[in-house]
């Protein structure tokens, strides 16, 4: 062998040890440097059981696979709300009506609402589980029930709920409960990923959808607000294209490899095949917290204090202003930052922190995206002219939008 030869064997020999060397560094290094953002819940450790080994590659199978071990813990929720509601004599108002009807005021009638929505086995103790699902299902229910893949039907027990994080623990006991199942990383979650979601969409119990994470971190997003229902606002969503369903709401998003990642809980109603999931990484420690205390963690949500529209010809005719681009100020909320700021109603937002506005939801996924205390600069056009605003953001009231 000659010496050239030796030499270059003894480089490669050199290299491969190196990097040999190398791997072994970075595995026992990695995990201090370069943590896995998991789930912070004792929920898994305590009392998920680990799924059985997929074992395959086949995507359809692993499918079949990971939906026949997570359907048992996926659970049908039915509520019944009883209230009184007032109703009022369409006539009241008009004169020549009324003097038939006498004054007759308001009359109260009692009325018994039913409705159905998800949930899913996120810790068991025993003969004792709780149950995750989303706030507005079980939203000032009288009554709560829970159907088990079984057709076994248990009572529940609201341990608590956060509006404003829109999750909700529910207690059951019995013997034979279903197990728990194992929280993912949604941080880790890519566009294109397949996600499956189960849930009890109109009562169709234990039906499976499957679909891709279309989008991440969606902001600004708001739901509800109707029939004595509080507005939900959401932020720093997963968008899928995984059907959800009425009945859906707070079902498990789960990964192929079996773990939930995200917390199912509206639908985009002017789009097809488009929803949101609140990711599990955001939701389990709310959810740990409501355990422990009854009610959520107090999340902060950052916060201006305007109503605005967009603009149009109409408008911008009516305040002499001669741009066709902006945005409209309707209302400001008093104490609010805005109103401390110096905004007024009628105000046109051209710009925020230097960046041309064009429509309200600019604005409002841009201040989604920032946090209780930072300083915005508002170029602002009223009436004739043009001056700065600068606002430092609040903390959103619950009561309040904006």
């Amino acid at each position: 062998m000659s010496s050239q030869t030796r030499t270059s064997l003894g480089f490669l020999l050199m290299g491969v040890l190196g990097v040999l060397i190398g791997a072994v560094v970075i595995t026992l290094l990695a995990p201090k440097f370069w943590p896995t953002q998991q789930a912070s819940l004792s929920y898994n450790a305590a009392s998920a059981e680990p799924l059985a080994p997929i074992g395959t590659d086949n995507l359809e199978q692993r499918i079949i696979k990971v939906v026949k071990q997570s359907e048992p813990s996926v659970v049908l929720i039915k509520t019944t709300v009883h209230g009184v509601q007032q109703i009022y004599n369409p006539f009241q108002n008009d004169p020549f009506f009324r003097q038939f009807f006498g004054d007759q005021g308001p009359q109260s009638q009692s009325f018994t609402v039913q409705a159905s929505g998800s949930g899913f086995v996120i810790k068991r103790e025993g003969d004792t589980a709780y149950v995750a699902t989303n706030a507005h299902v079980v939203y000032h229910a009288d009554k709560v029930q829970v159907l088990l893949s079984t057709g076994r039907q248990v009572d529940a027990e609201v341990v608590g709920s956060d509006d404003d994080a829109d999750l909700a623990i529910l207690k059951i006991h019995g013997s034979n409960l279903p197990s728990a199942l194992p929280l993912g990383n949604s941080s880790a979650l890519q566009q294109g990923q397949f996600v499956l979601a189960i849930g009890e969409p109109e009562s169709f119990q234990n039906s499976v959808s499957l679909g891709i994470v279309s989008a991440i971190h969606r902001s600004g997003i708001d739901a509800g607000g109707g029939a004595g229902f509080p507005t939900f606002h959401y932020s720093d969503m997963i968008q899928i294209t995984t059907p959800i369903n009425p009945g859906n709401s707070g079902g498990p998003l789960i990964t192929t490899g079996g773990q939930v990642v995200g917390i199912n809980a509206v639908v985009a109603e002017e789009a097809q095949a488009i929803g949101f999931s609140i990711p599990i990484n955001a939701a389990a420690p709310v959810l740990a917290e409501i355990e422990t205390t009854g009610h959520g963690i107090h999340v902060q949500h950052p916060f201006i204090g305007i109503q605005m529209r967009a603009l149009n010809t109409q408008i911008a005719n009516y305040l002499g202003y001669n741009g066709a681009q902006g945005v409209v100020v309707t209302d400001v909320v008093a104490q609010s930052p805005a109103d401390k700021a110096g905004l007024q109603a009628s105000d046109i937002i051209l710009e925020l922190n230097h960046q041309k506005v064009a429509s309200v939801d600019q604005i409002r996924n841009a201040i989604a995206k920032m946090k209780v205390g930072d300083k915005i600069t508002l170029l602002v056009w009223r009436n004739g002219s043009l001056q700065p605003v600068n606002v430092t953001l609040g903390d959103r009231p619950e009561t309040v939008q904006g």
